[in-house]
């Protein structure tokens, strides 16, 4: 089996294993136990490096605070500080140095005994001592049963290949605890190692309910799906989760999920699965817009605009009826009407734009046309279309020489290749001519 499969696995459990320890600072074990009493030592600058320590931590100086608390550990022999140093170690990958202190000072039987076994036997699996792992995971999982010691103890034997036994270990664990690493750690050594398929993917459609719909089951179930190249499941898979998501108004998770559609849905099975489930959103709104389903899109937005009053909605309902109009002069008022109520509360200069062109081109307010369009080029400067606009205004007030000035400067950055720019760049280009002939 391909080995980044294992290391899929392994990075899974390790950073969830990490996550956990570091959060660990309880030491009380829920069996009543006869720990060893350690002897302390008195430290008469105790509270100052604790106080250090702790500063230090807060402005995270990681590394000089895990050097006081091994100094605290070594002046009082109070192993909760060797806890801290070794926790920090663990933070900052410091293994070689927990395998030092750890051998150094360790004490079978001691209140902190379970934490620092497990964190050295995470050390040494870092450091690839798989075997001396193994010996402090057994005793580890021999002493403290909980589910993130067997967790420990299953990670160890999966780097060492031992597949069975770490399934065994996963096992054990799921008995004290479940944990979203923990099944998916169980259902790849399932599918990948152990060729049990199907009991894989059906431990995670079990898990992922429970588990609200979490992305990393979701993603795992879907890996094994496209493993077997069955796109039927993986389609439906996307479409729970899309729903699930969309219930729970997790943008992020959908926005991830609609990607993954994309991935494996063409664009128009999409449009009929929303279509089919009455959601009808902005993302419905921008596949019509995208398959020029313009119709669809204005009924939609009509919907929308009714359900919302946003601005954006009618003025871009506003310009679909402009495009739509086979006899644009019997639908202008309409528009217009449109653009100027979005408009008194919309600064969109898009918008802006669309309408000045309008009351420019058709003769209705060439002077507004202009502020409005002077405002969209305050938010946008460059906009070519913007600019267009501007000439066109003024060349409709026979300013020629202003609009030949932004007319050149559209025509030298992109040519006369369209059909509305090359009719606005002669009818400008005469102007200014005839009134340059005109005062000679």
């Amino acid at each position: 089996m391909p080995s980044y499969k294992k290391y899929l696995i392994l990075l899974v459990i390790i950073s969830f294993f990490v996550s956990c320890s570091l959060k660990e600072f309880s030491l009380e074990n829920k069996e009543t136990r006869n720990y060893v009493k350690v002897e302390e030592k008195s430290f008469e600058l105790e509270d100052y490096y604790i106080i250090y320590a702790l500063e230090l931590e807060n402005v995270r100086v990681y590394d000089s605070a895990k050097d006081v608390y091994l100094k605290l550990f070594i002046n009082t022999n109070k192993y909760e500080y060797l806890v801290a140093y070794v926790t920090l170690a663990t933070q900052l990958q410091d293994f070689v140095s927990i395998k030092e202190q750890v051998s150094k000072y360790f004490i079978p039987n001691i209140k902190e005994e379970e934490i620092l076994l497990r964190l050295y036997s995470f050390a040494l699996l870092k450091l690839q001592e798989f075997d001396l792992s193994l010996e402090t995971a057994i005793k580890l999982t021999d002493l403290y049963k909980s589910s993130i010691n067997y967790e420990l103890l299953g990670t160890v034997y999966i780097s060492k290949n031992e597949f069975l036994e770490a399934y065994d270990s996963f096992k054990k664990a799921l008995k004290y605890g479940v944990s979203n690493s923990l099944v998916q750690a169980k259902a790849s050594l399932e599918f990948f190692q152990l060729n049990r398929q199907k009991q894989a993917i059906a431990d995670l459609k079990e898990y992922i309910l429970k588990s609200d719909y979490d992305f990393n089951i979701a993603l795992q179930l879907l890996t094994f799906y496209n493993s077997l190249e069955d796109k039927e499941n993986i389609k439906e898979l996307l479409k729970e989760m899309f729903l699930y998501y969309k219930n729970s108004e997790d943008a992020l998770q959908i926005n991830k999920t609609i990607s993954l559609m994309f991935q494996n849905f063409e664009v128009n099975e999409i449009i009929l699965f929303l279509e089919k489930n009455h959601i009808e959103d902005d993302f419905l709104l921008e596949l019509y817009k995208n398959t020029k389903q313009a119709e669809k899109a204005y009924n939609l937005l009509k919907k929308l605009y009714t359900n919302s009053s946003n601005p954006d909605y009618l003025a871009q309902q506003a310009i679909i009826e402009f495009e739509l109009a086979d006899n644009k002069n019997s639908i202008l008022a309409s528009v217009i009407e449109k653009f100027n109520i979005s408009l008194k509360t919309s600064t969109n200069p898009i918008y802006q734009n669309f309408l000045a062109y309008l009351l420019i081109d058709y003769d209705i307010d060439i002077s507004k046309g202009l502020i409005l369009v002077k405002k969209a080029l305050e938010q946008d400067p460059t906009n070519i279309a913007f600019i267009d606009t501007l000439a066109w205004g003024q060349y409709k007030i026979n300013n020629c020489k202003e609009a030949y000035k932004n007319m050149k400067l559209i025509v030298d950055e992109i040519g006369l290749n369209d059909e509305e720019i090359k009719l606005h760049w002669e009818k400008i280009k005469e102007c200014r001519d005839a009134n340059t002939r005109k005062n000679k």
